[in-house]
């Protein structure tokens, strides 16, 4: 029996999911070394897992499913089905639909739906930790390049010390099109970064990693404000996206050299390489 049999006959198991072996499969979504997911298919259930990888003092499975327990119900997130803390997994919902594009993003209609959902979602109380982002960004950078080190930590130190609102809210701290899903509703995944943190930090990861223009930044930055009771302040949402910018470089070069394909991240680093201005490649 392979590993993968092996821990599929285990998932059914402890699921108490009793189908035939031509009735189930364990799809491979992502073989990332730091938090493989895989699809479930037992019959008519269909349940994601993720599993444990490499630790990079980030991610951590038990904290991403409280944030799923603390969101049950809310709409905005898979429902929470299982934590094994023996062998390392957490089991969630499937949700079916539709990943989002970078269309969808500067559309005002759908831009609208999202927004109001990151409102419901700031609103949530905090999963008993808060996120220090330059703290994160040197435990990517522990093997760097020492003066790409100097140069980032420097850049979000100064970003850090110029925001005018650090109150913690829920964040969901990877927040790409690819981690929206449209289906019954606007509804969010992979909440492996998931933790407290200012909510501008959601904002500048969406206008960053899209790359959004002046207006676009504006659209999104009116649509988000319309739905807060306390106005956040338009001047953080720069300095976000300069730390943002630092920790896309600093987790590139991370999972690069740990084995992370190049090519799923460069359409993300090279773009914020520019915008800091760095002269130190990764």
């Amino acid at each position: 029996m392979s590993d993968r049999e092996e821990f599929l006959a285990y998932l059914l198991k402890r699921l108490g999911l009793a189908v035939s072996a031509g009735a189930c499969s364990l799809e491979i979504l992502s073989e990332s070394h730091s938090s493989p997911a895989l699809k479930l298919t037992a019959g008519d259930t269909h349940l994601m897992v993720r599993r444990a990888g490499q630790p990079d003092g980030v991610r951590d499975l038990q904290r991403e499913f409280s944030v799923l327990k603390l969101l049950s119900g809310s709409g905005l997130a898979p429902s929470p089905v299982m934590y094994d803390r023996d062998r390392k997994f957490i089991v969630y919902e499937y949700l079916p639909g539709e990943a989002w594009s970078r269309s969808m993003l500067v559309d005002p209609g759908s831009l609208d739906a999202l927004t109001e959902a990151l409102a419901v979602l700031h609103a949530h109380q905090l999963p008993g930790t808060v996120c220090d982002p330059v703290r994160t960004l040197q435990r990517y950078l522990v093997d760097a390049d020492p003066a790409l080190r100097s140069q980032l930590v420097g850049i979000a130190t100064a970003a850090m010390e110029s925001l005018h609102d650090r109150q913690p809210v829920l964040c969901h701290y990877d927040l790409w099109c690819g981690n929206i899903i449209q289906g019954s509703g606007t509804r969010f995944i992979d909440w492996e970064f998931a933790n407290g943190g200012a909510p501008m930090i959601d904002l500048a990861t969406l206008v960053c990693y899209h790359g959004l223009d002046e207006d676009e930044t504006e659209d999104l930055w009116r649509s988000y404000s319309a739905r807060m009771q306390k106005q956040p302040r338009r001047q953080d949402l720069a300095s976000w996206c300069s730390i943002v910018d630092c920790l896309t470089v600093a987790w590139s070069g991370f999972s690069i050299a740990r084995g992370e394909a190049s090519g799923r991240s460069r359409p993300f680093y090279e773009p914020a390489f520019k915008r800091l201005g760095l002269n130190v490649d990764i």
